[in-house]
């Protein structure tokens, strides 16, 4: 016979409700909880309880857990009708034929030659390991406590209870089988349904709101459906056709959407039904525009339609479901646009309007532009921009406007003279703290919404100096673009440091220096009054190691560096950087080299 090892369960049964908190240390986040995933396993004939219920917060005996494996594995009458043999001595009759089994089926080893212990509690390494020669050819249980940080540790310290292994068990349904060889990427439930244990009708109904489910694509062309997945089963089907996809606000729960309709035609939005599985027509669109989802309020789902434009950005337009009822939004942007939580619902914002999406439709707010940061107080500061002008403003948390502050962008380095890739490289803000915001847009102060220009000069790192109230800021002169990547990632940054002096003038406080000569990162004003700055160069591939300068008196030390710098440079790369720097005429030793 083949060996089929599978899950483990507790040996309680459910009498309470689905809906109690969650028990034990091991949780799985699935939408329900541990009472429910008990009752999803008993319902599927792989746990059986007493008349006292799961008693789901208790320990569980090794006898107890090596029942209730043989349960999870469709072989109790197996392992009943069997005459099997074992060595070990302190099993109590009631435990003989599944310790038998387990034994037989190369589940179980014993604690020692002749000792099962089949009184103590079982640990969580122990149910693991279980659980891993019921699904794999091995003992390692890692890939099983893969879902939260140190959850053995964590259940060690707690003490493994009944809860814990029905998590668990529940838990291994969803993973891939790969006993004695077998590579067909079958789940274990579904290995299980393949066994005769349950069908998938009944793990459908079993795990319907306990455990997550999935949407999946089967075949092509006329006959290509889409399957709903639990535990990696396809449980039911519909055929779709084979330009149809899907639309998911939220992408877990119900309703799910599915546009049909193909290439030059129209698109009709269905409401997909589980149970039987089937679509509603909803509406037909009288376009060929793609369809997308927005975000999920309540019941109330936001859809998009998107048409595509030959010399411009997409126009998308929003629209309501509820129901079986589809209707206009009122929302058509041009261009990009942004979604954030807001209090009652989303906040939907382009660059000219904003709206708030509740469960009870479309509120239109004064909010505008690319939200940067939320403030304390619920201020939220924007970013509009334009090929002419970034905008910087502050919005009350009613959406009503604080202080603004305009940027132009004329006169500035670009990669391109393109429209669009003016946009995408125009000043921004790009970080924050609780009192400044800066990027290539400037360094300012807010408080209370309020926005106080400290310089319009690029700012990509900013360090504060007390004893005169100046700002040292990292930057580049307007007609300079400076930029670099690491693991594949473009960012903006100076080549240049300057003082911002109280009054708003600047001082450099380098020279202007051939193009490329240094990417700079960070910077920081020391107590003495030097200033410590950090500037890239390439090491690994993909990535940029740091070298650690101070400047002084108008020259510049180079007093460290990374390890990758070391790694890759070589032990002298500090001293050969500080001979570079002196080439220059920034250096220390520049008089010396003169």
């Amino acid at each position: 016979m083949k060996k089929l090892i599978l899950t483990v369960l507790c040996c309680a049964a459910l009498t309470g409700a689905a809906g109690a908190a969650h028990v034990g240390t091991i949780d799985n986040g699935y939408p329900g909880d541990t009472e429910a995933q008990a009752q999803m396993l008993c319902d599927l004939g792989l746990l059986r309880g007493t008349e006292n219920g799961f008693e789901l917060e208790k320990p569980m005996t090794r006898a107890e857990a090596a029942a209730m494996l043989t349960r999870l594995l469709g072989a109790e009458q197996a392992a009943l009708r069997g005459d099997w043999e074992h060595p070990f001595t302190d099993v109590p009759q009631w435990a003989d034929p599944y310790v038998g089994w387990l034994y037989a089926n190369g589940l179980t080893n014993g604690t020692a030659e002749t000792m099962y212990s089949a009184e103590a509690d079982v640990t969580c390494w122990q149910y693991c390991t279980f659980l891993a020669r019921a699904s794999t050819d091995y003992d390692y249980y890692g890939w099983l406590l893969s879902y939260g940080e140190n959850e053995e540790e964590r259940c060690n310290a707690a003490g493994f209870v009944r809860g814990d292994a029905v998590s668990l068990s529940a838990r291994l349904l969803r993973e891939t089988y790969r006993k004695n060889g077998d590579e067909q990427g079958r789940s274990v439930a579904q290995v299980l349904i393949d066994k005769g244990v349950f069908t998938a009708a009944q793990l459908r109904d079993a795990a319907d709101g306990v455990l997550p489910h999935d949407y999946s694509w089967a075949g092509e062309g006329e006959d290509r459906a889409l399957q709903y997945t639990v535990a990696n089963v396809a449980v039911s089907s519909v055929k779709v056709g084979e330009d149809a996809y899907l639309c998911e606000p939220n992408g877990d729960e119900p309703p799910v959407y599915v546009v049909a309709g193909g290439q030059g035609e129209k698109n009709t939005l269905c409401r997909v039904e589980n149970d039987p599985m089937a679509l509603t027509p909803l509406y037909t669109f009288e376009s060929e525009a793609r369809i997308g989802e927005v975000c999920r309020i309540g019941d109330m789902d936001y859809l998009y339609t998107s048409v595509l434009s030959d010399d411009g950005p997409a126009t998308r337009t929003v629209f309501m479901v509820q129901g079986d009822t589809v209707q206009p939004a009122g929302i058509t942007v041009e261009g990009s646009w942004e979604l954030r939580p807001w209090t009652g619902g989303q906040l939907l914002l382009s660059e000219t309007q904003g709206w708030l999406l509740t469960g009870n439709g479309v509120q239109p707010m004064e909010i505008y532009g690319r939200v940067f940061a939320e403030r304390d107080g619920g201020v939220l500061v924007t970013q509009s921009v334009t090929a002419e002008r970034t905008e910087i403003c502050t919005w009350t948390a009613d959406g009503q406007p604080i202080d603004s502050v305009t940027v132009p962008n004329s006169g500035l380095a670009y990669p391109s003279a393109d429209e669009w890739t003016r946009m995408e490289y125009a000043p921004a803000l790009e970080a924050y703290n609780d009192v400044y915001l800066w990027g290539s847009a400037g360094l300012y102060q807010e408080a209370d919404g309020r926005l106080t220009q400290i310089t319009a000069l690029p700012a990509y790192d900013y360090s504060y100096d007390p004893s005169d109230g100046s700002y040292v800021i990292v930057t580049h002169a307007a007609d300079r673009f400076v930029e670099y990547a690491e693991s594949a990632v473009v960012y903006r940054t100076g080549d240049t440091l300057a003082r911002i002096l109280p009054d708003g003038t600047a001082q450099p406080l380098l020279p202007e220096l051939p193009e490329g000569s240094l990417l700079l990162d960070t910077v920081n004003v020391l107590p003495d009054g030097r200033i410590e700055f950090t500037h890239m160069t390439p090491t690994e591939p993909r990535l940029m190691g740091r070298f650690t300068c101070v400047l002084a008196d108008g020259r510049v030390t180079v007093t460290g560096a990374t390890n990758d710098i070391y790694f890759m440079l070589g032990e002298d790369a500090p001293a050969r950087e500080q001979a570079r720097l002196d080439a220059l005429g920034i250096g220390a030793g520049a008089g010396d080299a003169a």
